[in-house]
């Protein structure tokens, strides 16, 4: 969910941190946990895809089916329901970037080629689409998409998020008219759509879910042909657990100690294979920076913390 923070910064923030903080929280971010870079070679994509699936294959729902879903990790967000919309919270970080996803989605969408060119250049660019949000917690990102003019679904497994999301987008007729709430894991929604969005979105999820193969497959299955699979996540590297765990959520305090665990990450040459052997083409890949200081989120060509992919479903 953070950003990028130098590895420069990272590194003398995190050695101040073992220095200064109290022996229980030093013990928990020993130099000696730090993980070792996650090889990212072509020549590897075999091995990246057993890793993928390694230890997925034994989480079912209670009706016996294979599921993505972890209590554990809604529960984190259940209790972020009241601080959804509050701007200096903890989602402050999600709300500003907004800036990238929305900007990234909307010129992908156009630049694809499914976007309605009469719609293309006026303030509805995104008019006569549908998009899917997979886990869209209380609608931040849903709502700027439904002002855009597209019809969004958002799906989230905490039904106390999608009773913020709706009162929320009551305040706003234009988000009202143009966006729908679900409460839901997508393995349950896909039973009832098939290639049925424009474009699915799964920002800052994907380290948060099990079975990440089973994940992508069940999204892509909502996605029409010629649609969009719009992806912003976490990086599998040395670097994202220093700047992305220790000095974000125990230095700085941008996100809840525990908010992420540096074994659900996944190294971007992995998730780029799996799409691919679902059917996707690349269209964009784009790292992803934040600065605490000025809560604003900037592209970056490193990759190694936060990173975000565009690609398509072939026809």
């Amino acid at each position: 969910m953070l950003g990028r923070i130098t590895s420069s910064l990272a590194t003398r923030g995190l050695q101040r941190l073992l220095i200064s903080r109290t022996p229980a929280c030093a013990e928990r971010l020993q130099w000696s946990s730090i993980p070792r870079e996650v090889s990212t070679s072509t020549s590897s994509f075999q091995q990246h895809e057993q890793s993928i699936q390694k230890d997925n294959t034994d989480f079912t729902a209670k009706n016996g089916k294979e599921t993505t879903y972890v209590e554990e990790e809604v529960a984190k967000f259940r209790l972020m329901a009241s601080s959804w919309w509050d701007p200096h919270g903890d989602c402050k970080p999600l709300h500003s970037l907004n800036k990238l996803r929305v900007s990234m989605i909307c010129d992908g969408l156009i630049q694809s080629g499914i976007a309605k060119p009469e719609y293309a250049e006026g303030p509805t660019p995104l008019k006569g689409l549908k998009i899917l949000d997979v886990g869209c917690g209380g609608g931040i990102l849903c709502e700027p998409l439904a002002r855009l003019g597209a019809s969004v679904v958002g799906l989230d497994a905490a039904e106390e998020n999608i009773t913020v999301a709706k009162l929320h987008a009551e305040q706003d007729p234009k988000v009202h008219q143009n966006v729908e709430y679900l409460y839901g894991t997508i393995e349950e929604h896909a039973e009832r759509v098939n290639e049925t969005y424009d474009a699915v979105i799964a920002s800052e999820v994907l380290e948060h879910v099990e079975s990440t193969d089973l994940f992508l497959s069940t999204c892509a299955e909502t996605i029409k042909p010629g649609g969009s699979f719009f992806i912003t996540t976490i990086n599998k590297t040395p670097f994202s657990w220093v700047g992305g765990i220790a000095i974000a959520e125990y230095v700085l305090h941008l996100l809840p100690p525990g908010t992420h665990d540096w074994n659900k990450f996944i190294p971007r040459q992995e998730l780029l294979f799996v799409l691919e052997k679902y059917g996707f083409v690349t269209r964009l890949v784009h790292g992803m920076g934040y600065n605490p200081l000025t809560n604003s989120w900037f592209w970056l060509s490193d990759t190694s913390i936060n990173y975000a992919i565009h690609c398509v479903k072939e026809k």
